[in-house]
């Protein structure tokens, strides 16, 4: 195995896969392949797509551990479609109407088509997946059965306000649920036994929670230029992330009667914004969510030792741990 970064190294693989995967003809496959980045709006192939994270961790588990990525290319691929159906929903539900800097599927189709267009991709992952092996397809059905059940909590969030703990309930569920699929599926086309796949399920869960608290870090304290998420733009989208979680149960009286006005309203002022902002350093709320960043990433970088990669293996997702636990630092 090379030592070149497991995100590019298999970057052209899983780009030719979902080409193939998506080369249909009709209007959902087109919408597909839009929404992954493989066309732009006018059809016209395109490499507008992100870094194909989780199918690359498929891809390297299985190689270094013996198996071969072929094998787990298929499942593979199907996980990242899975991801893909989930933005395209996530984007409806949330009314988000960019992704990576172009515009949403429901804007240019509308909602409706936009559902089938989410729901269409699902079914080209289950078809892509069972490819791989009744095993892995039921790891992936799982999988996307958490994070559909975390999508469904994080919308009833949006109605009230959660603590720390069942916050990370839900990471566990939306975002560590497609890690930990990343890690066992290529645990599993190597033919890692139960053990082992326990362990590596572990390891994609603790990686997917330091992954989104430090992206819901940025989405407080981010640097607009490098990570496209200006200083407080998840406050002006009301959006209830971890500083949130940290902050609310620190808050009293008038103090934390401002804050619900303020994510209750659907118009947030630049002073709003910024009140907000002071308030979570004041309370040390960014400290502490560093510190909460650190805990899940060591935490997986302790998993990561337990477990039968080579050294070389070990050395690159320790570094992969570091770049995805503290890409702002």
């Amino acid at each position: 195995m090379s030592g070149q970064d497991p995100l590019k190294r298999y970057r052209s693989t899983i780009e030719r896969g979902l080409r193939a995967a998506l080369a249909r003809e009709g209007a959902l496959a087109r919408i597909g392949r839009y929404h992954i980045g493989l066309e732009d709006e006018q059809g016209q192939s395109s490499a507008a797509f992100g870094k194909f994270l989780r199918p690359a961790i498929a891809l390297f588990v299985a190689e270094d551990l013996g198996g071969h990525p072929e094998g787990v290319l298929p499942a593979a691929l199907g996980l990242e479609l899975i991801h893909s159906f989930s933005l395209v929903h996530d984007d409806i539900q949330d009314q988000d109407e960019t992704r990576r800097g172009r515009p949403a599927v429901w804007t240019l189709w509308g909602v409706y088509e936009a559902i089938n267009a989410g729901d269409y991709l699902h079914a080209l992952a289950t078809d892509s997946a069972l490819r791989a092996g009744a095993q892995a397809a039921a790891e992936l059905t799982r999988a996307t059965a958490s994070m559909i059940e975390g999508q469904s909590l994080d919308l009833s969030f949006e109605m009230r306000f959660v603590g720390e703990e069942e916050y990370v309930e839900i990471v566990d569920r939306k975002t560590g649920a497609l890690f930990s699929c990343a890690f066992a599926l290529g645990g599993i086309c190597a033919g890692a036994n139960e053990d082992v796949l326990v362990q590596l399920r572990s390891l994609g869960r603790s990686l997917g929670r330091a992954f989104q608290i430090q992206d819901d870090a940025l989405g407080i304290w981010g640097d607009g230029e490098a990570f496209g998420k200006p200083i407080g733009s998840d406050i002006r989208r009301r959006k209830k992330s971890y500083p949130l979680a940290a902050v609310h149960p620190r808050t009293e009286g008038e103090q934390q009667q401002r804050l619900e006005a303020i994510y209750a309203d659907e118009s947030v002022s630049d002073e709003d914004v910024a009140w907000v902002v002071e308030l979570m350093e004041g309370l040390g709320v960014r400290a502490d969510v560093e510190r909460a960043v650190d805990r899940h990433s060591s935490e997986a970088a302790e998993i990561l030792r337990a477990l039968p990669f080579s050294d070389a293996g070990q050395k690159e997702l320790e570094a992969l741990i570091e770049r995805l636990a503290r890409r702002d630092r």
